[in-house]
This record gives structure tokens, C-alpha cells and sequence, in this order.
């Protein structure tokens, strides 16, 4: 009765073990995560992904990230290799081909990714916080804008609103205040212009970014016909940054 009722133990044991194990193949999820991502399902996309990525971003994050990321960088192809296995976890070695509108050239990167079983069924964990790195697109589609890069029409309209979209989603992306004033500057809008540059060199920590945001303020007041603050402006940029020849070739103007 002892030797059956161990036998009867051990079956349990498997059948529970195996219940557990993850339904399909795990390569199978993340390639279907990326048809997803290049067929811009990106809801479907988010089901795909782990708990713990859930809880890091919410749907609506995932998605104008991913909307907004397709705009800077369309992705045509991810191939998929098994890279390694560690416990349940399934690591991969993703190469993703795509278009990258920056530059306007097909461009190319590789990473891994990975795996995890999640409830009887294998997850993708990606590990990012999609929703920190809006503001940053957001910035970077505002350039596009206003130099006419990409595919977009030259609008400092357009460029501007952008500017203001990150820095609403994050006021502390201080670097979208440098944009946003040079397409004031473009709209002769100076005194915005200014008021975005300060806050800029406030927030900057490097030398050479204050040297070009005093540089604006330069520019601003100049055009404004204030040629002493606009000299002071200029020289503060020269200070700053001795090779910011823009900086020293407005200050002889001035002078």
C-alpha cells in the first residue's frame, strides 16, 4: 500500500509540474510580439508582454511610445535566436532591420530579450520603462519638423508644438527648452525664445550647452536691437565655451 500510495505521490507531483510548464514555444511569442510591433498592433503587442512590464508601463504609455518610436524608426524585420536558457527563463538574440527616418537609411541593431513563463504561458520581458522616454521622442519629432527632415515639412509651428508636447509630458527634459527656442527664434517670437533659452541654461549642466543656449539669448536680444544685452549674452556664450565659434563670430558683430 506504501510502494502504491508513493507511486500515486510521484504521478501527482509530475502532472502538477507539467500542468505548469508554459503552453507553446517561446521564440513563437516573441516573434509575434514583433509581427505585432511591424504591423502596428501595438495593443496586441502590449498582451504579449510580462506583468512586471504592466506595472512599469501602462497600454496607453506602450502604445504612443511605440506610435511615436515608428515615426523615428519603422521596423521592417526582427530576427529571432535562441541565445541561451537560464532556469525558465529563455534569452534571445534579436536583430532588428529598419528604417531609420534621422538619418533617412535603412540601419540595423541587436540586442537581447527575453522569455519568461507567466501563468502557463511564456511572456515577453522587455524591461523598460516605455513611458520615461516619450518626452525624448517627442523632442527628437520636433526636430524633424523644424528642419524638414524625415519626411516632414519644415514647420517651426509644428516643431514648436512638439517642443511643448515633451515638456508637458516631462518638464524636467530641460533639453527640449533649447529647441523650442530656436523655432521662437525662427518665428521671431524673441521674447518666448528667451524665456525657453533661460530655462534651458538653468536646467543644463555642461558648459557647452549653457554656451549655446546664451548664445539664443543672444540672437534674441540682437534681433530685439538691444545690442548691449545681446553683447553680454554673446560674451557670456564665449566664456563659457571658447570653441563655440557662432558665438564668437556674433560677438565681433556686436562689438
Amino acid at each position: 500500500m506504501k510502494r502504491i500510495a508513493l507511486s500515486l505521490f510521484v504521478i501527482f507531483i509530475i502532472t502538477a509540474l507539467v500542468g505548469c510548464s508554459p503552453k507553446g514555444d517561446p521564440k513563437k511569442t516573441l516573434e509575434a510580439y514583433y509581427t505585432n510591433i511591424v504591423n502596428a498592433n501595438y495593443d496586441a503587442a502590449y498582451e504579449l508582454l510580462s506583468e512586471a512590464d504592466k506595472k512599469a508601463t501602462s497600454k496607453d504609455d506602450f502604445v504612443l511610445y511605440m506610435t511615436l518610436n515608428a515615426e523615428l524608426y519603422k521596423l521592417n524585420e526582427a530576427i529571432v535566436t535562441q541565445a541561451e536558457k537560464s532556469s525558465n527563463t529563455i534569452v534571445f538574440d534579436v536583430s532588428e532591420k529598419r528604417h531609420n527616418y534621422m538619418e533617412d537609411k535603412e540601419s540595423s541593431i541587436s540586442y537581447q530579450r527575453s522569455v519568461v513563463p507567466e501563468n502557463g504561458e511564456w511572456k515577453v520581458f522587455a524591461d523598460k520603462k516605455y513611458g520615461e522616454q516619450i518626452a525624448g521622442l517627442q523632442n527628437k519629432i520636433a526636430w524633424l519638423h523644424l528642419e524638414g527632415r524625415g519626411g516632414k515639412k519644415k514647420s517651426e509651428n509644428e516643431a514648436a508644438s512638439w517642443f511643448n508636447q515633451a515638456l508637458e509630458r516631462d518638464p524636467s527634459y530641460y533639453l527640449a527648452n533649447y529647441g523650442l527656442s530656436i523655432a521662437y527664434v525662427q518665428l521671431s517670437r524673441f521674447d518666448d525664445a528667451i524665456t525657453a533659452a533661460n530655462k534651458f541654461v538653468g536646467a543644463a549642466k555642461e558648459k557647452d550647452e549653457q554656451s549655446n543656449g546664451y548664445n539664443v539669448i543672444g540672437l534674441c536680444y540682437e534681433s530685439k536691437g538691444d545690442r548691449e544685452k545681446a553683447r553680454e549674452a554673446y560674451q557670456k556664450s564665449v566664456e563659457l565655451d571658447p570653441k563655440n565659434e557662432y558665438a564668437k563670430t556674433n560677438l565681433n558683430r556686436v562689438q
